[in-house]
């Protein structure tokens, strides 16, 4: 597959910036996302010194739109003063919008739709709305007045209250939510709750060490709160410090697929067809729980995506050149494996090996996700990913278990934490992400350093 221009030039990124990722519910539950995309897209245009009037296009990554920010890339745009003839398109593709922003302008590049295209990604889990459905269908709650008169009433008369956060994180096919994809992925790739605990820990310590250290701050935007304090830090690693401090927390945490509400056998007769073998009394155990899970999460992040010499003449300081990119696709049950063959597919696009990667930046939507990938990759393409971690070569800031996963921007988030291991390994020159989605959608980045 070719990944350059007509006239053989390749995409870069430049200006990658995103928020401290706030914890749902807390620090940014009362900013829309809109917001936070705006405030990014402020800064951008602030560090890069470029013109709005070089943009062509803008691209926002998002999956739980606001309704009152329909195609929320021209909101911002508009609101930012890009050119009103400028494109602007939101994509949605779960938790790889992020990643999508950035390949839907790398792509109009490519076909010469544009030169400089402004990529983002952003999320608010926190303002995700409880939806009202059935109400249109009965004549006494057909009408938001109507609605409002029979309120008292209106579970009475089938109207469901339905959390669209909770709602989508549901697989409809497969009609099972994503800690169950986590769970399954424990299960067939014989991880314990030892093995994933061990790994949340590691990525709470690195993200923690990275934080105090400093090395975050050159790429986020520190957000002035509405009650006019400043989040500078990912928020929820920050809470979490006595787990850093003491590991042994981990062990106190409770599976999720053992307790009154299932346990791991009713799990196995209920999900069995996505097991690779069969439950085992005494032996079969159940190994996700809350802290080897991300949490929900809040914000935003953005590029600016041009070719090689337009970023030149603007003067922009290229952060990295995209070499090329994989998406994949796997059962939904599968959730998560699916980054494992999108890494190949990536590194097979561009003629490349496993081996030749110098950074592995890996999402962690599950810890369970992430280590079964590490296994596919090792039972399907013979790479050792998991000596690979041990080497320090897989987030080696930290990952999305203890930064968080603010879906949509997750993507910009995974590609700046390359940018990160470049700058701080002169001698790396090849990084590759990987990100899982719901649906069984895996989508992978390959980066070469400026």
């Amino acid at each position: 597959m070719k990944f350059t221009t007509f006239d053989n030039e390749r995409v870069v990124l430049a200006g990658g910036v995103r928020t401290p990722v706030g914890q749902a519910g807390k620090s940014f539950s009362d900013i829309p996302s809109a917001e936070l995309g705006f405030r990014i897209t402020e800064e951008i245009f602030k560090r890069t010194g470029i013109s709005k009037t070089e943009i062509d296009g803008v691209v926002a990554g998002e999956i739980s739109q606001n309704v009152r920010t329909p195609n929320v890339a021209r909101v911002i745009s508009v609101r930012a003063g890009i050119p009103l003839e400028a494109t602007a398109i939101t994509v949605a593709n779960n938790c790889v919008s992020g990643l999508e922003s950035v390949l839907d302008a790398a792509r109009r590049i490519i076909i010469g739709e544009g030169d400089v295209y402004l990529a983002l990604g952003l999320e608010s889990m926190s303002q995700g709305p409880f939806i009202i459905e059935g109400a249109k269908e009965n004549s006494k709650t057909s009408t938001v007045d109507k609605l409002q008169q029979n309120w008292g009433d209106a579970l009475s008369l089938g109207v469901k209250v339905i959390d669209s956060i909770d709602e989508g994180l549901n697989d409809p096919i497969r009609k099972m939510n994503m800690a169950m994809t986590g769970e399954i992925a424990a299960q067939n790739y014989d991880l314990t709750k030892k093995d994933l605990d061990d790994y949340a820990y590691r990525s709470y310590k690195k993200a923690y060490d990275s934080i105090k250290a400093g090395k975050y701050k050159p790429y986020q935007l520190p957000i002035t709160l509405t009650d006019g304090s400043l989040l500078e830090d990912d928020e929820y690693i920050m809470s979490k410090t006595g787990m850093v401090e003491n590991p042994g927390r981990f062990d106190k945490a409770s599976v999720i697929f053992d307790s009154k509400y299932m346990s791991i056998k009713e799990f196995y007769e209920k999900y069995g067809e996505w097991m690779s073998k069969p439950f085992k009394e005494g032996e079969s155990k159940a190994a996700v729980t809350l802290f080897n899970a991300c949490p929900r999460s809040d914000g935003a992040g953005g590029f600016i995506v041009t070719k090689e010499s337009t970023a030149k003449k603007l003067g922009l300081n290229i952060q990295a050149y995209i070499s090329g990119w994989g998406m994949y696709g796997v059962d939904p049950a599968f959730m998560g494996i699916g980054m494992a063959f999108a890494m190949n597919k990536a590194l097979k696009a561009c003629g490349m090996k496993f081996e030749e990667m110098d950074n592995f930046e890996i999402h962690e939507a599950f810890a369970a996700t992430a280590m079964g990938s590490f296994r596919e990759v090792k039972k399907s393409f013979g790479f050792d990913l998991e000596g690979a971690d041990k080497a320090g070569k897989v987030n080696p800031n930290g990952g999305t278990l203890a930064i968080g996963h603010p879906l949509g921007a997750t993507g910009i988030r995974v590609l700046l934490n390359q940018i990160m291991a470049f700058d701080q390994n002169p001698s790396f020159k090849k990084s590759i992400n990987a990100i899982c989605a719901g649906g069984g959608v895996g989508g992978s980045i390959i980066l070469e350093r400026n």
